[in-house]
């Protein structure tokens, strides 16, 4: 009797013993993180029990790439469980010996054609290989890819408030805010006589008022809003769900916490609404701008919202 049906069968009979071999050697997950991870083996098994029944070689069993993104899957779980590359590494190896004793356990290979053995134990190695080398290809690019966001996003982060910058804002922040279609509002606090302060040689100053105004901003938006540093004097805030009240009422604590300040400066706010007063973010940004420069214009930490 050919050999590859029975080792074949018997993997599919013993998939809950061989997932839960594998769990047990890899007593970090848990119940619950290690449910996803759970089932992407068991996917993975299942594609080799595919592979054994054809005449396919590992170079040629490819099933439309499915093979390939499954690994690519695995990789995506394995970096959110927080492996390292020697963890992709026994994820695998653990696999292939979870395997190999459900066969030895299961079946009576002595009655099996050597040729058959060899087979399946060649198949098995080859499989296990070419996982785990296009696993490790597959996670190093998330690794990478994660590595490089991440230094985007510090190049894009303004040293003085620790805060995006007007690039990161005008290109990410405010266009997410924008496609998540649901009502915000926008305020830009800017800070009076901040230029002639820096041209006047007190640079620590106007440094230290435009932090105090980012800790101000911060510190009386809702835990969900969005902050940047929108220009050289100017601190912005996208306040999902506000409308212009609530932005204007939010504005009002900033001004109200800042009073009693001993830094004893001004600062003026320009509110806008989305999508009442613009409905992309060229145009909120537009109209929210436009109505900092009647702010600045009345002068005296004054709040002016958009007109619709």
């Amino acid at each position: 009797m050919d050999g590859s049906p029975r080792i074949s069968d018997r993997i599919n009979e013993d998939m809950a013993g061989i997932l839960s071999c594998w769990r047990q050697s890899r007593r970090a997950l848990d119940d619950e993180t290690g449910a996803p991870m759970v089932a992407r083996m068991e996917e993975l098994v299942s594609a080799f029990v595919g592979f054994l029944r054809s005449p396919d070689t590992v170079a040629t069993f490819s099933r439309g790439g499915a093979s390939r993104a499954l690994v690519a899957g695995i990789a995506e779980t394995q970096h959110e469980l927080g492996r390292d590359a020697v963890g992709v590494i026994a994820d695998y190896a653990v696999l292939r010996r979870c395997i190999w004793r459900s066969v030895e356990g299961g079946v009576d290979l002595s009655k099996i054609p050597g040729g058959e053995v060899a087979r399946f134990f060649a198949k098995l190695m080859q499989a296990s290989d070419w996982a785990t080398e296009t696993g490790l290809e597959a996670f190093d690019a998330i690794v990478r890819r994660e590595m490089e966001q991440a230094l985007g996003r510090a190049a894009a982060t303004d040293l003085v408030t620790g805060l995006p910058d007007r690039d990161q804002f005008n290109r990410l922040l405010l266009p997410q805010a924008v496609a998540s279609n649901e009502r915000f509002s926008v305020a830009v606090f800017d800070v009076a006589d901040f230029t002639e302060t820096v041209a006047a040689g007190r640079v620590k100053r106007a440094r230290r008022i435009l932090r105090r105004l980012a800790e101000a901003v911060r510190e009386s938006t809702p835990e969900n809003s969005v902050h940047a540093r929108f220009g050289d004097d100017e601190v912005c805030a996208i306040l999902p769900g506000e409308d212009s009240e609530g932005a204007y009422r939010v504005a009002e604590r900033v001004l109200d916490l800042l009073a009693g300040d001993p830094g004893d400066f001004e600062v003026d706010v320009g509110v806008a609404e989305y999508p009442t007063h613009g409905a992309s973010p060229g145009e909120i940004m537009a109209e929210t701008l436009k109505a900092l420069k009647m702010a600045k214009r009345v002068g005296g930490s004054g709040i002016v919202v958009a007109r619709r």
